[in-house]
């Protein structure tokens, strides 16, 4: 009767060894597609990269042609030069 108690014990860490394996396996999982979904967030945003780029300069443009537009000392400059030609 003395091999019952450590047959139970046997029994019930062989259960919660496999009980931990599976929680093992799932958590492994859970991690690969994860990490799965974060290769393809991260393939997404180097495509967008390239277009927050363009978007930049098409900013920087419109910045500096707004300046050049809205700085009054270029607009006086420019129109005594216009009056002596029509002269």
């Amino acid at each position: 009767m003395s091999h019952a108690p450590a047959a139970s014990a046997n029994a019930t860490s062989g259960s919660t060894k496999a009980r931990q394996i599976a929680h093992l396996a799932q958590q492994l999982q859970l991690l690969a597609q994860r990490t799965e979904q974060l290769e393809q967030l991260s393939a997404v945003t180097a495509e967008q990269a390239s277009y927050m780029r363009m978007l930049g300069g098409y900013h920087a443009a419109w910045f500096m042609a707004s300046q050049r537009i809205m700085t009054p000392g270029d607009v006086v400059e420019e129109q005594p030069a216009a009056i002596s030609d029509q002269q």
